[in-house]
């Protein structure tokens, strides 16, 4: 019969599943705190697939919310130029509306 080591919990495990969790409300938060479970498992020598799921997951939530603001920002610059109206810019059209209190 051969014995077999007890089972440790994993450290930042726990912190990997908040991590997770929080990835994408606050997706800044998550992925802190997804690196800082990554680095415990790791000291270690351990696996912590919570917390790189949630790394990425975070990761690309950011990515996501970049992507949009820019688009936001180049939407509002087009506006500015063009005032308010339906115009065709590229072969698309956008609706740009006359600013509040204007």
């Amino acid at each position: 019969m051969t014995q077999t080591e007890p089972l440790t919990p994993t450290p930042g495990k726990t912190l990997g599943i908040v991590a997770l969790v929080l990835s994408i409300p606050l997706s800044l938060v998550g992925l802190v705190l997804g690196i800082v479970g990554l680095v415990k498992a790791r000291r270690v020598h351990r696996n912590n697939w919570w917390a790189v799921a949630a790394i990425i997951v975070s990761f690309l939530v950011i990515v996501a919310i970049v992507i949009w603001a820019a688009t936001l920002v180049w939407l509002m610059g087009e506006c500015a130029e063009l005032g308010p109206g339906i115009h065709e810019v590229d072969g698309r059209p956008i609706e740009c509306v006359a600013p509040a209190g204007s």
